[in-house]
């Protein structure tokens, strides 16, 4: 199940998150999904204390995500991804993208972390990329 909190004010695109949300886990989980996924659109200065406190980084960033435990029943919660919403409307910007696909592109690599991809590594980074490219061309239907 995928939960939607928004502690800042914008627009979302809440259909094909879930279909993006959805098609993630049965395409990447081998067993049936259980749990709860915490998705949480707040500020700039919110990611940056969640990086502080959890990676010792005192700046911003676009994205985190934190697996909180494992999906053995409906009621415990697998993760939760925290998007920037500040940070993800300048990147939207940079890249001459729509918001709604910027918030897509994080929302797709914030699951993929809680699903054991990361990108650390040069090979890593090029997975990780296929798989969002992948997802989000399914999703967007471009």
């Amino acid at each position: 199940m995928l939960n939607i909190f928004k502690e800042t004010e914008v627009r979302l695109p809440r259909t094909k998150l879930r279909l993006l949300f959805d098609d993630i886990l049965s395409n990447e989980t081998r067993k049936k999904w259980r749990g709860q996924t915490n998705l949480v659109f707040t500020s700039d200065a919110r990611l940056r204390q969640l990086n502080r406190m959890f990676r010792k980084k005192d700046k911003s960033t676009d994205v985190l995500s934190f697996n909180i435990d494992d999906p053995v029943s409906d009621e415990s919660v697998f993760g939760e991804i925290y998007i920037s919403v500040p940070t993800a409307q300048r990147q939207a910007s940079d890249y001459g993208a729509p918001l709604s696909e910027e918030i897509l592109r994080l929302v797709c690599h914030g699951f993929l972390h809680l699903l054991g991809y990361d990108h650390h590594e040069p090979s890593e980074e090029k997975i990780m990329k296929r798989r969002e490219d992948r997802y989000l061309r399914r999703v967007t239907g471009s």
